[in-house]
This record gives C-alpha cells, sequence and structure tokens, in this order.
C-alpha cells in the first residue's frame, strides 16, 4: 500500500508551518470559467433524487470527476467544494461534478450509483458513515471505478485512495494547548459530532488522552451537536440553565458547534467567563480567536487537502500513479491569539473573510 503519512508526533513542527492555503464562505459558491474545465449548474444531474448537483462542462477528451459532500450547507464541506473546484481548473483533462448528500446517507448512495452508471471516471467521495458505505465503495473500485475518501475515511477500504488530517492529531494539538490555559479542576461541556462519525470519536479520544485522563476537569455534560452551529447554541442555552455560571470551556469537536455556544453565552451574559475549543480552522474562528471570543482551534487545511486529492485523481487517471490508490494524511497548524493574524490576513485575501 502506498503511503504519505505525517504523524502527530510532528505537531509541533505543523504548528510552526504557515500553511498556503485558501478558504471558501460558509455558503456554497458557484464556480464559472469559459476557459477552464470547471463550470457549474444548479439541475446537472436530474436523474438523482433530492440531490442538489453543480456539474461541470466536460471535452470530448476530459476526464470526468464527481465529488460527493456530506452537506453543502456545512461549512467545511461548502469550503472543500469550493477549494476542489478551483484545484481542478488547473487541469486540461479532468472536469469536475458536485453532487450534494444533504446530509441523507441514502441520497449519497444514490449519487455513487449515479456517478457508476454514468461513466465517471473517479469519485471523491465525503463520506457520511464509512462503515455503512465501505462495502458499497469496495465493490464499486473492484468494477473498475476509482473511488477516494476525503477529509473522513475509517481507513475500512484498502485500495481506496484517502486524503484526510488525522483527527486524532487534531484533537490532541487543541487539547495540549487546552491544558495550558484550564485549571486542574476546571468544569466543562463538551460538544460532539454525529452519532458514529470517526473524526468526531478521534477528537474526542484525544482530549481523553490527553487532557480529560491526566486532570481532575469535570465533565458537566456532554452531548451531540451534529456539527451544526444552531444545536451548539442550543445545547449552550441549556447547560447554561442548569449549570449556571460554572462552566469553565466548552470543548467542541467542530467550530461551528462552539461558535454556536459562544453566541448562545454572549447571549446570557456569561461568555467572558468561558473558554471555547473548537477544530476545522475556519474563517469564522480565525474571527473569532482574534474577537477573544474563542481561545483556539486546529486547522484541516481543505485546500492542501484539495490539491492532493486533485493531484492524485490526475496521477491514477493518467495512469502516471500503476497502484491505483495512494493515501495522504495533511498537517494539522494550531490556531490561537499568537498566530492568527497571519490567518485573518490569508482568509482577507482569498475573500473568505470581508472587511
Amino acid at each position: 500500500m502506498k503511503m504519505k503519512k505525517i504523524l502527530g508526533m510532528f505537531l509541533t513542527v505543523a504548528m510552526s508551518v504557515s500553511l498556503i492555503a485558501g478558504c471558501s464562505s460558509n455558503k456554497d459558491a458557484s464556480v464559472t470559467s469559459e476557459d477552464k474545465s470547471t463550470t457549474t449548474s444548479d439541475d446537472a444531474n436530474k436523474d438523482a433524487d433530492s440531490s442538489k448537483t453543480e456539474e461541470a462542462s466536460t471535452s470530448g477528451d476530459s476526464f470526468k470527476v464527481a465529488f460527493l459532500p456530506t452537506d453543502m450547507s456545512a461549512t467545511f464541506a461548502s469550503w472543500l467544494a469550493t477549494e476542489l473546484k478551483t484545484a481542478f481548473e488547473t487541469y486540461d483533462d479532468m472536469s469536475l461534478t458536485v453532487m450534494d448528500s444533504k446530509g441523507e446517507l441514502e441520497t449519497q448512495l444514490s449519487n455513487l450509483e449515479t456517478c457508476v452508471s454514468q461513466e465517471y471516471d473517479y469519485i471523491i467521495l465525503l463520506p457520511l458513515e464509512p462503515a455503512a458505505e465501505d462495502d458499497i465503495v469496495a465493490g464499486y473500485i473492484e468494477q473498475g471505478t476509482p473511488v477516494m475518501m476525503i477529509n473522513l475515511d475509517d481507513f475500512g477500504v484498502e485500495n481506496a485512495s484517502s486524503v484526510i488530517a488525522n483527527p486524532f492529531d487534531l484533537g490532541t494539538i487543541v487539547a495540549q494547548y487546552a491544558m495550558t490555559q484550564l485549571a486542574d479542576d476546571a468544569n466543562v461541556v463538551v460538544l460532539l459530532g454525529p452519532s458514529g462519525n470517526t473524526d468526531s470519536i478521534e477528537r474526542r479520544r484525544a482530549y481523553e488522552e490527553v487532557l480529560f485522563s491526566k486532570t481532575n476537569i469535570t465533565i458537566l455534560d456532554e452531548q451531540i451537536g451534529d456539527w451544526e452551529k444552531s444545536k451548539g447554541m442550543e445545547l449552550m442555552e441549556n447547560w447554561i440553565q442548569v449549570h449556571g455560571d460554572k462552566i469553565d470551556a466548552v470543548i467542541s469537536m467542530n467550530d461551528a458547534m462552539a461558535i454556536g455556544a459562544y453566541e448562545a453565552a454572549k447571549a446570557a451574559g456569561v461568555a467572558d467567563n468561558i473558554k471555547f475549543f473548537g477544530v476545522d480552522g475556519l474563517a469564522d474562528a480565525a474571527v473569532a480567536i482574534d474577537n477573544g471570543e474563542m481561545t483556539a482551534t486546529a486547522l484541516q487545511d481543505a485546500k492542501v487537502m484539495a490539491l492532493d486529492a486533485a493531484g492524485i485523481c490526475h496521477e491514477i487517471l493518467t495512469g502516471e500513479n500503476s497502484e491505483g490508490f495512494e493515501k495522504i494524511q495533511i498537517p494539522v497548524t494550531l490556531i490561537t491569539k499568537d498566530n492568527v493574524a497571519e490567518y485573518i490576513e490569508r482568509y482577507t485575501d482569498n475573500g473568505m473573510i470581508t472587511k
């Protein structure tokens, strides 16, 4: 198995490196280009029921590639889709189609089937539930359609390509910083991603090993927030009613839920007494850190993922990669008040932050 892997032991190096990256806004930004290989259309795939599809124009000799994100209303999925569009525009012989799964496993599986039946040359999958999709993906690969897992992978399909940021490393890097910011007997609440989600499980495991098991920190409660800002807000409102001013920190498995929790705390007048930790390194989180609202986040860089993913697709489709798959883990970076200025500048330059 071909593997390029950046291990958690190099976190301190990754923390010192400013990754070159670009980002997207919370909402899906369509890309249109007459001269490039990627354009968009809202109704390009009418065969996939209840699926929002953005289709790329294709020339006769182009390789057709599909990207199936979890939900384009989710911040990171939208950012990654935009970065993939940009990355594919640099290739004259590949075109990209984005098929929104709308957070529904049934829709994502239907989109997978559509891609195979319409003879797409390559499928990039941001899976909703890897364990539920592994056998299906393995079957499509065996039939001759190469597949890549991006952003989330349980490594259940040996011959699938993979481009991810190690979720345990993402949790570790924030947990290590949280240890320096919280009292040994602090009270915290924990926001989790969807049930069974590998990223959420591994980030939570990192917090357990690095922080919770090594301190006297009390977990007042932890609940599933499904990566959603609104659910982070709702849960925080409930926690404030139950625990009052006892909450010292919110430990969130992603940025969106952390920001929602902050807004609830701010509305209740208790935000200044609470520290908020997230994961993803989104533009909104960088602004929140710069404003003193969030304490830290870990960047999993969508642009780096997209560039690696497009490169792997091209190598496999052109035969440069003879194995037919490749697995990559990208570096992770801690963002705090000490280095947030460079990310504010970066996100401003690429339009994610507007003044």
